[in-house]
């Protein structure tokens, strides 16, 4: 066998294994994508319902790891301590007369933040005495584009990612509520807001939005950051679905939840996650996902 004639079929070999390669990990990828976007019952052990406050229409839930509490948003500008084992209420107050709907915890200061609907701000909130401390204004249009529409149905759902390496010690991700996934439509979107939260001592800032994903489903209602898979948790009451999202925009997986009017979300850290349900309900279940 000649010199060329062998290099020939080595190259046509090597092509071939390429091609197989890339075919299989084409097939690998749709695999996973159409895994991705088929929702299956979510794995869990039933709790139950701990809620003892009379909270009438909760729409956010946090769980605070210093003080070993959930914190609850309702409609009507007011937030709840609440013991997450039996339920007992520690604290409330009316922090304004805003329509809150989301609240999240800066792990590292144990600071709260609140997100206003129609306002589309956060506010900072002192957890022992539930005072607010500042406010930041979110900017409504990102490279020209008005993601948060003024008059729209506002931002429902808030979460805070820690990052130690970020000057602002972490980002926001806020949820826009839309009810229609037309083109012209209000768009249904979760976007990273950076906040001053370092950088400004100022009462009153500016957050920016430096990025932010479309969702297939309608109706963002909570958010939470589940740190061991490292990925945002998306609700969505219309739909009654929970979406693991990972900050990159890959969608991992989809479960259908549990319950009703689910306006809430959030993860102890513990093995728990917990729902807050516009009826008055706070859901616990014992969270049976794999990591």
């Amino acid at each position: 066998m000649s010199y060329k004639r062998a290099l020939m079929i080595i190259l046509i070999i090597g092509i071939s294994a390429t091609l197989v390669y890339f075919l299989v990990q084409m097939e690998q990828t749709a695999t996973k994508q159409t895994a991705a976007s088929r929702p299956i019952a979510l794995p869990y052990h039933w709790i139950g319902n701990i809620s003892r406050a009379r909270i009438a229409e909760p729409s956010g839930i946090t769980y605070h790891p210093m003080r070993r509490s959930l914190f609850v948003a309702d409609d009507s500008g007011s937030i709840y301590e609440v013991n997450p084992t039996d339920g007992t209420l520690v604290q409330s107050k009316q922090v304004n007369g805003r329509d809150l709907e989301g609240i999240t915890v800066n792990p590292a200061t144990g600071l709260l933040y609140a997100a206003v609907e129609d306002d589309e701000a956060i506010l900072e909130i002192e957890p022992g005495t539930l005072t607010i401390q500042r406010e930041f204004n979110i900017a409504r249009d990102f490279e020209g584009a008005q993601l948060l529409k003024k008059g729209g149905m506002g931002i429902e759902a808030l979460v805070f990612v820690p990052n130690a390496t970020h000057p602002e010690g972490g980002t926001f991700w806020v949820g826009n509520q839309s009810f229609s996934l037309k083109p012209r439509g209000e768009p249904s979107v979760v976007c990273e807001v950076v906040v001053p939260l370092r950088s400004s001592q100022a009462r009153k800032a500016e957050g920016t939005i430096v990025r932010f994903y479309r969702m297939n489903f309608i109706d963002i209602s909570g958010l939470a950051y589940d740190a061991r898979a490292e990925c945002l948790v998306l609700i969505s009451d219309t739909t009654n679905l929970l979406v693991e999202l990972k900050r990159d925009g890959t969608m991992l997986s989809q479960y259908l939840l549990p319950g009703d009017e689910q306006e809430g979300v959030v993860l102890d850290g513990l093995g728990y996650l917990y729902i807050a349900q516009e009826s008055g309900e706070i859901i616990k279940l014992a969270d049976r996902r794999l990591r």
